[in-house]
């Protein structure tokens, strides 16, 4: 083989292409091989590679003159390599310094594979750039990757940029809050389009004035261009985008206000047991609390158990039908009717919802029922019209070439807050909002800047 061949295998195994023949592996003194291989008291070995610098004319980066300069000295660097399996490379860089003739200013020859400001080839960087991407701790990801932890935060703290956001607003986008960090906002503001299922922009505070002065960097026009807002029943919220979004339809998520009413059921459950004066009946009951909670038409029919309290076999649906009948626990079946009453709006088709959300709040007001009279009113007074619509907008959304319908909810901004708190954990918290931010748009596959 002949020695150009020999060195261009060196650097194609070594991912250094582009060297241009300014750089070039020698062998070590005493030696004829450019490998070296050394064994740290825990046990890891280290590869060395030897790299020089060519003896070739360079021009000066001041004044440009391409006369031969006066040598000032060689000088000698250390770069971490990426490490092949579990053998760290270090590349050991031999390098010289000049001195021009015209300008008589001093000047060494660039190393093109050294990353900015580092000792770190270029490529060793951009490995532990893609790994910021999956969600992984700093201190794993520079195990993994032969690096130090100072090294990793300080690749990830000063020489990555993400820009700020300018994009156009959508049609539909929705909105909701998570805990973030104490020196900006407590509370952060997520935006995500539910249609495509992709996060907008991630806010450093809810409060309205940081909103109002976020929003207001679009104009009026941009502004109208959104129809539909996806919420949860947050009144400040609430006012905040009708202030801002004028043109927009509020929709409730469905989850959220189905919350709320069952709560008051489960109170109404719970103050049932307390006043009954048969313990066992009790204990069936809150041993059997997820039955009370679900939609009695999907409650198991097929498979049953057997209940020393009946002393018979029962299904679920049976179980929970012989309890409500029971002479002391009349008022718990009068709950669990409003609550049941309220689920099949949800889940049976209506030709007229407005007329069965009606008729669903004005027998709570007929009976003045105290445990969802406080709902109720909330209902009918704020979210009468986001909740109605929550159950009659249907949309579209495609999926593997496949057309889906769907109803307008906050499931997918509520997944993407599941990795945010993800990337917290992994982290074990953040002190300032912008390293956060940084990290979970990194994650999410957002472009970003090598400073």
């Amino acid at each position: 083989m002949s020695n150009p061949n020999y060195t261009n295998d060196i650097l194609k195994s070594l991912e250094l292409n582009s060297m241009n023949g300014m750089f070039f592996p020698m062998p070590y003194p005493d030696s004829d091989s450019c490998f070296r291989y050394e064994r740290k008291p825990n046990g890891s070995i280290i590869k060395y590679v030897n790299i020089v610098s060519s003896s070739m004319s360079k021009p000066c980066p001041h004044c440009g003159c391409i006369d031969r300069h006066d040598s000032k000295g060689i000088r000698k660097i250390f770069l971490t390599h990426t490490s092949n399996g579990h053998l760290k490379t270090i590349l050991e860089v031999t390098y010289r310094r000049y001195k021009c003739k015209h300008c008589h200013k001093y000047f060494k020859d660039n190393i093109p594979f050294r990353f900015p400001h580092s000792k770190l080839t270029t490529i060793a960087a951009q490995t532990c750039l893609f790994g910021f991407r999956e969600n992984t701790a700093m201190a794993v990801l520079a195990r993994s990757h032969g690096l130090s932890k100072s090294t990793v935060y300080r690749l990830f703290y000063h020489h990555i940029d993400i820009p700020l956001r300018f994009y156009h607003l959508p049609s539909t986008i929705s909105i909701d809050e998570f805990r973030a960090t104490v020196d900006e906002g407590t509370f952060a503001f997520h935006i995500t389009n539910p249609i495509t299922g992709k996060t907008i922009d991630i806010i450093a505070d809810r409060r309205a004035s940081y909103l109002k002065n976020y929003f207001m960097r679009f104009p009026y026009d941009e502004r109208k261009k959104v129809k539909i807002i996806v919420m949860d029943l947050s009144g400040a919220f609430h006012s905040i985008m009708h202030s801002l979004f004028p043109q927009a339809q509020i929709i409730a998520d469905r989850f959220h206000y189905t919350r709320i009413v069952r709560e008051n059921m489960v109170q109404a459950r719970i103050n049932c047991c307390k006043n009954l004066k048969d313990d066992s009946l009790s204990k069936l009951i809150k041993r059997n609390l997820h039955l009370f909670d679900q939609y009695k038409n999907r409650l198991n029919e097929k498979k049953a158990w057997y209940y020393p309290y009946f002393k018979k076999h029962m299904t679920n649906k049976q179980l929970v039908e012989a309890i409500l009948e029971l002479e002391s626990c009349e008022e718990l079946k009068i709950n669990y009717d409003i609550y049941q009453d309220f689920l099949k709006i949800l889940n049976e088709p209506h030709n007229d919802y407005k007329k069965a959300l009606n008729d669903w709040l004005d027998h709570i007001f007929k009976t003045e029922n105290h445990y969802y009279m406080t709902t109720a009113k909330n209902f009918r007074k704020n979210w009468f019209m986001p909740i109605l619509r929550s159950l009659t907008y249907t949309t579209y959304y495609t999926r593997k070439n496949k057309k889906i319908k769907t109803c307008f909810n906050n499931g997918f901004i509520e997944s993407m807050n599941n990795k945010v708190k993800l990337v917290k954990r992994n982290a074990y918290g953040y002190r300032y909002f912008q390293n956060l931010r940084k990290r979970i748009l990194l994650h999410l596959g957002f472009k970003y800047d090598i400073i």
